[in-house]
């Protein structure tokens, strides 16, 4: 499957802010894994909620693919720190760990599309049109 054009950008910063925040939260607690430490609940996660909030409001279409992009982003910053031998433990923990990130991407999604059909305005939605008029 080809990716569309202009998404690999999105896939980038959605995996470095994975990357960057969990390497924050284990230098900042001490503790390689970053999801081992309390400080990913309450400085991590809201995070990377508000990252993928914003990526799937600006690129609303399937907006669950930057959620899959941030979640390799915390699994390389793991093996960064030498969790290499637990790569599919840390998938399968960091997939249910972004279950916040896949709902803040559904809003964001949704918002995103409500703003581009506001913007779209009448002509691309329903169009009303006036029929109360007589005709002669």
């Amino acid at each position: 499957m080809k990716l569309m054009e202009g998404q690999n950008p999105v896939h980038l910063t959605a995996a470095a802010a994975g990357f960057i925040i969990a390497t924050g939260v284990a230098l900042a607690s001490g503790i390689p894994a970053a999801w081992a430490s309390p400080m990913y609940f309450w400085l991590g996660w809201p995070l990377m909620c508000l990252v993928i909030y914003l990526l799937a409001r600006a690129y609303p279409e399937r907006p669950w693919r930057w959620t899959i992009s941030m979640m390799l982003g915390q699994v390389f910053s793991s093996i960064f720190f030498g969790g290499g031998p637990m790569v599919p433990v840390a998938m399968l923990y960091v997939t249910l760990l972004s279950i916040p990130q896949f709902f803040a991407g559904s809003m964001g999604a949704r918002a995103g599309l409500a703003r581009q059909a506001q913007q779209a305005g009448p002509e691309s939605g329903s169009d009303v049109t006036d029929n109360t008029q007589d005709k002669p």
